[in-house]
């Protein structure tokens, strides 16, 4: 079985209405290994995953934004 990696520039994920967006698609996509680029958060805590997540124990890991660019999230 191949893992199925989803790799997406989301463009900020700022807004609670954007992520539920990102929740959507990404439930729909059944991604194995999610890649969101370009989140421009400082800071990615549970609450923020849990918002993007529909699976409890999804492991995480971030790269901080730069100013009001970059950031990366792996999930």
């Amino acid at each position: 079985m191949k893992p199925k990696i989803i790799s997406w520039n989301v463009r900020g994920l700022n807004e609670i209405n954007k992520r539920l967006r990102v929740r959507s698609l990404l439930r729909q996509w059944k991604g194995d290994i999610i890649c969101l680029q370009e989140t421009k958060l400082k800071h990615i805590d549970r609450n923020i995953i849990r918002s993007l997540s529909s699976c409890m124990y999804v492991g995480w890991i971030y790269l901080p934004s730069n100013g009001a660019s970059g950031g990366i999230l792996v999930m």
